[in-house]
């Protein structure tokens, strides 16, 4: 049984019993008229108000006060604000709510490849007087980083985090929820890149030859001008560092040479044949969401909404891969060769990144593989 088939027959239980009066059910009819002409209209990348279709009655029974009960990603609070995501309202407490890989969903976006996974952030929320929603990612992992640049001086980065494509990363994003309201598109990003590299012997390879590459570079902070020096000492004392990393680079050129040498020699054995080379892109397909559910495992989405009477809530999500997706995932690689088996770019610089096409909405529709749900939402919220 479908997601949707499953939301709908739990919704039609727990609303069996339901006898709204009049004035109710004039409420929740020009509610549904008025998401079916959103729905019927020009798609934008809004990340609130748009899903309310998903759960059908339920959405406009929330919308028209009514409680249903439904505990798990919907609560009140002690001002009687009620909150959820839209996406996952029908879930009994505790239990993971599967989301489509759509662009109004969690879906791989814009050349999704290696380590780095960009999903599309489109969780709606819902509840009366609901004025806006702050998103923010906690509990996140770190990972380190060896030479951090004069642009990104920091050393560690959390793994997971939010994007924007006029920001880049943020520390957390306000959306409105008015109805008319363009908040914009934005990300739940994933970096993890140690776990990525380690899964595969030929990748394992090419970090040895890389790391090797820059091990010789010399910290930077060292060339800077110290108290005592005059500009000539400081010149001098640059000099010699040139020097130093010179002759190193020259000692451990060998090794550059041999690791090069066995990367090349795993590289070539998976592209000897299309079908090898393409069954090791897939494998790499599989292993950038497969090393992604350690961090996802420990990071929360935490969304804070606010009300119109002043009150706030906030919920916090666990993001974990469903049930069975290395099939989805399998079958997803497939679909995407379909619009692009374009290796050749891999193959003449030898190097395993090819940028996956991000689908469009057309494409989604002609191919459910392209939809079927990666990721799973659960709220942890009292865990």
């Amino acid at each position: 049984m479908s997601e949707k088939n499953h939301v709908e027959r739990r919704l039609g239980r727990l609303l069996a019993e339901v006898r709204p009066n009049a004035a109710l059910e004039d409420a929740v009819l020009d509610r549904v008229h008025g998401l079916r002409a959103r729905e019927a209209g020009p798609k934008r990348g809004v990340l609130v108000t748009r899903r309310a279709a998903l759960v059908g009655a339920a959405g406009c029974a929330v919308t028209a006060g009514l409680v249903l009960g439904l505990p798990a990603l919907l609560r009140r609070n002690r001002d009687e604000n009620e909150f959820g995501l839209v996406i996952a309202q029908a879930a009994e407490s505790g239990e993971a709510i599967a989301v489509k890989a759509t662009s109004d969903g969690l879906m791989p976006q814009d050349g999704t490849f290696g380590s780095y996974l960009k999903l599309s952030l489109n969780l709606d929320a819902s509840g009366e007087g609901l004025e806006s929603v702050t998103y923010r990612v906690t509990d996140s992992p770190v990972t380190e980083v060896d030479h951090p640049s004069v642009h990104e001086p920091a050393y560690e980065h959390p793994v997971v985090s939010l994007y924007t494509d006029e920001e880049g990363d943020v520390g957390s994003l306000t959306l409105d929820c008015a109805p008319d309201e363009d908040n914009g598109a934005a990300y739940l990003t994933i970096d993890n890149q140690d776990a990525y590299w380690a899964a595969d012997e030929t990748l394992t390879l090419l970090k040895t030859w890389l790391d090797l590459q820059d091990s010789w570079t010399p910290d930077y902070d060292g060339y800077a001008q110290r108290v005592s020096e005059t500009d000539e000492q400081h010149l001098r004392r640059i000099e010699a560092l040139d020097e130093q990393a010179e002759a190193d680079r020259l000692a451990l050129q060998p090794q550059v040479d041999a690791a090069y040498a066995a990367y090349l020699e795993s590289f070539r054995a998976h592209a000897a044949t299309t079908e090898g080379f393409v069954e090791w892109e897939r494998t790499l397909y599989l292993n950038s969401f497969t090393c992604a559910e350690d961090a996802f495992e420990q990071a929360r989405l935490e969304v804070t909404a606010s009300f119109a009477g002043g009150g706030t809530q906030a919920r916090r999500y666990r993001i974990t891969l469903v049930d069975g997706y290395e099939q989805v995932l399998s079958e997803r690689f497939d679909a995407l060769l379909a619009i692009d088996d374009d290796f050749s770019q891999c193959l003449e610089e030898e190097l395993p990144w090819h940028e996956y096409p991000a689908p469009t909405d057309a494409q989604i529709a002609a191919d459910p593989r392209l939809s079927e749900p990666i990721f799973q939402i659960e709220d942890v919220t009292e865990a």
